[in-house]
């Protein structure tokens, strides 16, 4: 049994956030939880928890170093992003831990490929065709072999030999990033819809799912995720789909307001959870990172 507390913390681009100390899965009865919450987009590592006392810092990043003036220091060299209010608190309690400096085997600019890697644990993309949380159900007993992913469809992540059960929030899916990435290729050359369709891809990733309704609606999907997981006969395992990462462009607000939410989801998953959260793991991870250098 792995206790996280005891890996180490460095800086770099991308990054990795668990929460609760331990988990053990063996074949043996367990009344333990596991929730992975994929952040679609390439999050900012850099952007969530930053290296302050770097002195390099602020003169590389820029305006996006301006969040952290006043924000809550975890030590003498990193900060976390002020949005993250309950995740600092999980910090100061012992119940969360940061990874800076963490990669796949994947190194070019596909968030497709990357998530794939991401979700199948291969070392290349589309190299496996089943996902590692399917993988970990196959060693629970069978029983106990119940997972729930909170998305219109089952991930990539969830998909394999053991069966699994999608709840999507919404009455109707949204549009695979797949098919909206068709959809651009489709309209590039047309004069007319192109701009349309930029207009509305553009809005879309600026109110995404975690940033809407000021946090609200990720909240709900944390208290769900919640509610699927603390019954006795519950899930042992979840994977909630987070999406708007890719925050390139207005990045300073966008990404603030997805952290927001990111924290408001954790924070009612805690609070659902109840006496389980000190039995439960929750894995925050993404495809890939960012370059120290501010881009897009």
């Amino acid at each position: 049994m792995i206790d996280p507390r005891h890996l180490i913390r460095t800086a770099a681009a991308g990054a990795l956030i668990g929460f609760a100390p331990r988990l053990a899965f063996a074949q043996a009865a367990t009344d333990r939880r596991f929730v992975f919450i994929i952040q679609r987009g390439a999050a900012d590592g850099l952007g969530t928890l930053a290296p302050v006392g770097d002195p390099a810092f602020a003169a590389q990043r820029g305006v996006l170093a301006e969040d952290f003036a006043a924000a809550t220091k975890l030590d003498t060299m990193f900060a976390l992003h002020p949005n993250l209010k309950n995740v600092a608190q999980l910090y100061a309690a012992k119940e969360a831990l940061f990874v800076h400096a963490v990669a796949s085997p994947y190194r070019d600019r596909s968030h497709f490929d990357a998530q794939n890697v991401l979700e199948t644990g291969g070392t290349s993309a589309y190299q496996l065709k089943d996902g590692w949380l399917n993988r970990l159900l196959a060693v629970l007993p069978d029983d106990e072999r119940k997972a729930i992913a909170v998305a219109a469809t089952i991930p990539m992540a969830m998909r394999g030999k053991v069966e699994v059960s999608s709840y999507a929030p919404s009455a109707l899916p949204d549009a695979s990033d797949d098919l909206l990435a068709r959809v651009t290729l489709l309209y590039a050359e047309d004069p007319q819809l192109h701009a349309i369709w930029q207009q509305a891809t553009a809005t879309r990733a600026l109110t995404g799912d975690l940033a809407a309704n000021g946090g609200r609606n990720a909240a709900a999907t944390g208290a769900l995720a919640a509610k699927l997981l603390a019954p006795d006969n519950g899930a042992r395992i979840a994977m909630i789909e987070t999406g708007g990462w890719d925050t390139h462009a207005g990045q300073r607000g966008r990404l603030g307001a997805q952290l927001n939410g990111l924290d408001q989801m954790i924070a009612s998953l805690k609070t659902g959870l109840g006496p389980l959260w000190s039995k439960t793991m929750v894995l925050v991870a993404t495809e890939f990172g960012r370059t120290v250098k501010v881009n897009g």
